[in-house]
């Protein structure tokens, strides 16, 4: 099942709102990423999908959707009905009462290791097909380490890229995070599901940010779910295909809206943080010094800006754009007022 239109008539800041999750030929989407500035209301529709499924044009009439009230999930819910439920799946049998990261992501590669041990794999090929599986999931991104064993106290242990050995306990909270929330949707094999999920960001390092929502999407399409994702990351937002874009914004007459086609993939980050309505990208201070400077500049006070340039370089350095655009500015300028005078 996957989403195609939704219609809000009145909810929180959502009036006489309108969102598609289709593409140009009309085919519901595998990703749909939600972007936009604090306060447009991307937690909000998520939510608001979460509780009002039958409010929604769906690749599946409402009747089938009554039935399957578990089609829609928040990613924080997931862990707490896999809990109270006591689910099991082929790969993955998720314990009751196991609420840290990192336990999480330590049951998710034992569980696997035992699935793999039951099925009479002798350890050197359980290592191999759990690295194998490991690559397939992370295809794209690299994470700098490996499965390596499980001790007699049932402890996972990793090998980074440089041949150390270490426990789950030992990795960043963000390899912990990426483990538990990746691998969770693969050992349990979701498929034909709508999954929400707020801020995939956090925790990860922006260089896994660029990347992480690949492995979202092959998963989706692997599976045929659909995965809405709301974001605060430029990063996340850069890699997103501009189909999968949705951008909440409020309108002149202060209503949210949700506007397509923005052509966001590929693009620089300060750019997508322009669009989220971060005007500036330094410190405010910084930039009040540089906006000093070229008043300093318009001004034809050429020895203060050069000494107020200098005093910056000192703090960011000689090579930034903008102080070697100043100084230029400042060398052209003294040289239009030298010759005319």
């Amino acid at each position: 099942m996957k989403l195609r239109k939704l219609h809000i008539d009145d909810y929180k800041m959502f009036k006489d709102f309108d969102i598609s999750f289709v593409d140009e030929n009309d085919e519901a989407l595998p990703i749909v990423v939600l972007a936009g500035v604090n306060g447009s209301g991307k937690t909000t529709l998520l939510e608001y999908i979460q509780h009002n499924p039958n409010s929604i044009e769906t690749t599946k009439n409402k009747e089938e959707i009554l039935v399957e009230d578990d089609t829609f999930f928040m990613f924080e819910d997931i862990m707490k009905r896999h809990n109270e439920n006591n689910i099991k799946s082929n790969f993955f049998y998720f314990p009751s009462g196991i609420d840290s990261i990192e336990n999480v992501a330590n049951e998710f590669v034992k569980s696997f290791y035992f699935f793999l041990k039951e099925k009479d794999y002798r350890p050197s090929e359980v290592k191999e097909h759990f690295d194998n599986y490991m690559k397939e999931i992370f295809n794209g991104l690299d994470i700098g380490f490996k499965y390596s064993y499980l001790d007699r106290d049932d402890n996972v242990w990793f090998t980074n890229d440089n041949g150390k050995q270490f426990e789950i306990k030992d990795l960043s909270t963000g390899e912990k995070t990426l483990l538990s929330k990746i691998m969770y949707l693969y050992f349990l094999g979701y498929k034909d599901k709508v999954i929400l999920i707020d801020e995939p960001e956090l925790s990860l390092h922006p260089s896994w940010q660029n990347k992480v929502l690949k492995i979202y999407e092959n998963f989706a399409t692997q599976n045929n779910c659909q995965i809405i994702i709301a974001t605060h990351s430029p990063h996340i937002i850069g890699s997103a295909k501009n189909e999968y874009l949705r951008f909440l914004r409020k309108d002149e007459e202060g209503n949210i809206e949700a506007i397509e086609n923005i052509t966001a993939y590929g693009r620089d980050i300060e750019w997508v943080l322009q669009q989220m309505g971060v005007a500036d990208t330094r410190l405010p201070k910084i930039v009040k010094r540089f906006d000093e400077i070229q008043e300093l500049i318009n001004n034809q006070e050429f020895d203060k800006a050069d000494d107020a340039l200098d005093k910056l370089e000192y703090v960011i350095g000689e090579n930034d754009k903008d102080i070697l655009a100043l100084r230029n500015d400042l060398a052209f300028e003294r040289m239009d007022f030298e010759e005319d005078n």
